[in-house]
């Protein structure tokens, strides 16, 4: 009996062995502190607030460019096609409706790139957005609060969209990773000059086109298929140019985005 009991014993010991659980993990050191110029997007500088993400923003940016390029591109193709259909009517070789279906066929292929516009719009004025309100988090004192980045687009003199180009020449600026959190020295950062390349493509060379092209564009307002006709038919070289320069700019902005959010991204310390 009493060898059994000392073997329970010795039984009851080498289970309590076995169940004791492994020693806590060791605390971790007093007092780490981030590296220089790291910001969290838990929480902002001085709990602030949250930062926001504008990676995934410029990268379906970078995504519609070549949809809004191709519908772009196949109205430019079509171009001489619906001339070609304007100079035919003119001639009377076809009848007014058979203009007018070429002509709203051409119309509709630019439906491709216009959606592509509409979403490239919305999405680059969120990413200006959060790029802008980053930066007011995170110290920069910036001339532009980040409501202008959507008012900025509508106030005039509104097609040459000034205030954009100046609060993207800033939101250049303030992303310089060089320039920590609540430092100033950003301001004297250097100007990109592909801003200034997309500002003359976006924003002056549409005017000027419209200029060149008013007299077209009255006679192609009134709806009548004669009118119509004969704008299309003098207006051939400044389609071609006028889409040239809009794929253009399409593509120079793609460029600034993703110029500035890799520099913004370098600055808060967004993953990739």
């Amino acid at each position: 009996m009493a060898s059994e009991r000392r073997g329970q014993a010795d039984r009851v010991c080498r289970f309590d062995r076995v169940s004791d659980p492994d020693p806590p993990p060791p605390p971790p050191p007093p007092d780490l502190a981030p590296p220089p110029g790291y910001a969290s997007y838990d929480s902002g500088p001085s709990g602030v607030g949250p930062l926001r993400r504008v990676g995934g923003l410029a990268k379906w940016i970078v995504i519609l460019l070549p949809i809004f390029a191709i519908g772009q591109v196949v109205q430019l193709a079509a171009a001489p096609w619906v001339v070609g259909s304007a100079q035919d009517l003119l001639d009377e070789r076809i009848s007014d409706d058979e203009f007018l279906d070429d002509y709203e066929r051409y119309n509709l292929l630019g439906g491709i790139a216009g959606l592509a516009t509409v979403a490239m719009v919305v999405l680059s004025v969120i990413w200006l957005f959060r790029t802008m309100k980053n930066h007011r988090d995170l110290g920069r004192s910036t001339t532009w609060a980040p409501g202008w980045a959507i008012g900025g687009w509508f106030v005039p003199p509104f097609v040459l969209y000034i205030v954009p180009l100046l609060m993207l020449r800033e939101v250049w600026k303030a992303s310089d990773p060089a320039s920590p959190p609540g430092d100033q020295g950003w301001k004297r950062s250097p100007d990109n000059p592909v801003i200034w390349a997309w500002w003359v493509l976006y924003g002056i060379a549409p005017i000027l086109f419209l200029v060149l092209g008013v007299r077209q564009q009255v006679g192609m307002t009134t709806g009548d298929a004669d009118d119509i006709a004969d704008a299309m038919d003098d207006r051939l070289p400044l389609l071609i140019a006028s889409g040239v320069a809009t794929i253009a700019a399409a593509v120079l902005w793609v460029v600034v985005v993703r110029g500035i959010t890799g520099r913004h991204r370098r600055l808060t310390g967004e993953a990739v």
